[in-house]
């Protein structure tokens, strides 16, 4: 990779969203225009009261997490179904697939991003624990392109060698 500043590390993100329910079979989710990885830290501040006015002088961390967006364009029962909550489509022999709403409280499994992009590092996110949870809404009627935009806490994955992270992103250089 070259090392920055350079334009060579400009980058126009495009890839593949997979998805792997818990037991489940990995499934391509389609085509995902956003999809958003945000962490996040908690801390707690100590001030010192030594001087009339309180200073900072510690500051840790007491919490993390991260977040999955993914916006989904293909309207399938399966996508769907993560959105509404329901592991369990009733498939008729026509081929008709039906969802309880709210059925299941969550629906976990991992989630991969495969990076293709033309411009820049390729971006792989492999994340082994998530869990989805009802977010977003779906609008049956519109005069634009329909989607489905479904969100994720990303679960820690504990080692055996007793450290822990919630997953991770390989960069491959361009060139």
């Amino acid at each position: 990779m070259p090392a920055s500043p350079s334009v060579d590390n400009y980058f126009i993100g495009k890839g593949v969203c997979f998805f792997t329910p818990t037991g489940g079979v990995e499934r391509d989710l389609g085509n995902a225009p956003e999809v958003e990885l945000t962490p996040a830290v908690e801390k707690l501040d100590h001030f010192s009261s030594r001087t009339g006015t309180r200073t900072k002088d510690r500051s840790i961390v007491i919490e993390k997490s991260v977040t999955l967006r993914i916006v989904l364009e293909e309207i399938t029962a399966e996508n769907l179904a993560m959105l509404l909550m329901d592991q369990d489509i009733t498939t008729a022999t026509d081929g008709t697939k039906t969802l309880r709403i709210l059925k299941d409280t969550e629906i976990t499994g991992a989630f991969r991003f495969d990076g293709r992009n033309d411009v820049g590092n390729r971006i792989d996110i492999n994340l082994p624990s998530v869990s989805f949870g009802p977010t977003g809404s779906f609008n049956p009627i519109s005069d634009e392109w329909g989607q489905i935009e479904i969100t994720a806490e990303v679960l820690v994955t504990e080692y055996t060698d007793g450290t822990s992270d919630f997953g991770t992103i390989t960069v491959t250089d361009a060139a």
